[in-house]
């Protein structure tokens, strides 16, 4: 009767040592799984923000682009203005000039 103890003990301690090995896996396999979808989420999370700040890069680059053409367009109108109140004033030159000789 006392080697049945024995044993119904040593079977126990062998069931309760199987338990935790197996408890001590599954929780190491479920660090390991944490840990790489941390890692994928991590990167996951990185490559959106890439992505948002090449898009925002993008967009500003047009808008500057833009500015740039109007400020174009604004500088063509001035010197366009300036031509034509120069070629305005050219012939009120000459007669300036012609008057100052005579």
């Amino acid at each position: 009767m006392i080697q049945e103890t024995i044993n119904v003990v040593k079977e126990t301690e062998e069931k309760a040592d199987k338990i935790v090995k197996e408890a001590q896996q599954k929780a190491d396999d479920l660090l390991a799984q944490a840990r790489e979808d941390a890692k994928l989420l991590k990167e996951e999370q990185l490559k959106k923000s890439r992505e948002s700040a090449a898009e925002k890069m993008e967009a500003a680059k047009r808008e500057a682009e833009a500015a740039g053409r109007k400020s174009e367009e604004q500088v063509q109108q001035e010197i366009a203005a300036l031509k034509a109140n120069a070629a305005a004033k050219e012939s009120e030159a000459i007669e300036a000039v012609l008057a100052n000789l005579y």
